[in-house]
């Protein structure tokens, strides 16, 4: 009798909690949106629709309404009174988003107790790793790391020494094109150095060393 009362007074998970993978799409396919609108128009209700929309996706990723009703009530009259602004501060913290949670999870994997995240996303292609390419993988962390930390102060540094407006070449597809350019180049390199070792292709790398990302991330969240 005990026992099944205490088990009606459990509460039935909500769609949300049961669907997580739908929770996250839903809120990067929000996010995304919001870039393209606040990109596309700097218009006054372009920037506040922007703008609500990330309240959305960041109420989705939190899994708290009143985060949304909190962020909207924040910046929606400010988007309202200073769209252009305002679009360039949300900019300006997306990019600094972006490129500090790459940074945070490949810096992290480099700690004595993890392993560097390209070696755990190469593994979980081919397996236990040679010597020489699980040394290769420990220093093409570093170099993305490295990466990730120049990205996220070029910005500021180009703010502060670089001819005006060259601060938003980063933010407007610099960086993006900067990191394709590296991985084209070190999948070469990489032939070059590693030999006689079956290479994967670029679809299985960027798969891997995705689930390799979600599994550093879930590994982080379970440690805090």
């Amino acid at each position: 009798m005990v026992q099944l009362t205490h088990t009606s007074m459990i509460a039935k998970p909500t769609w949300l909690q049961r669907y997580p993978s739908v929770r996250r799409g839903v809120a990067a396919a929000l996010l995304s949106c919001s870039i393209l609108v606040g990109h596309t128009s700097a218009a006054t209700l372009a920037c506040a629709f922007s703008l609500l929309l990330q309240c959305i996706a960041v109420a989705l990723l939190t899994r708290h309404a009143g985060a949304f009703a909190l962020m909207a009530a924040l910046v929606v009259p400010v988007a309202l009174y200073w769209p252009q602004q305002a679009l360039v501060v949300d900019h300006c913290a997306l990019y600094a988003l972006s490129m500090g949670i790459m940074l945070f999870v490949f810096a992290h994997s480099l700690l004595p107790s993890r392993q560097p995240l390209i070696a755990v996303a190469a593994s979980r292609v081919h397996g236990p790793l040679r010597a020489d390419v699980a040394l290769y993988t420990h220093a093409l962390t570093i170099f993305w790391t490295l990466f990730f930390a120049a990205a996220l102060l070029t910005p500021a540094l180009l703010f502060w020494l670089g001819p005006q407006g060259t601060w938003r070449w980063p933010q407007s597809g610099g960086t993006f094109a900067a990191a394709l350019t590296l991985m084209l180049l070190e999948a070469g390199v990489r032939r070059i150095v590693i030999r006689n070792f079956k290479h994967a292709s670029l679809r299985t790398t960027v798969t891997a060393f995705c689930s390799a990302r979600a599994a550093a991330n879930r590994t982080t969240t379970s440690d805090a």
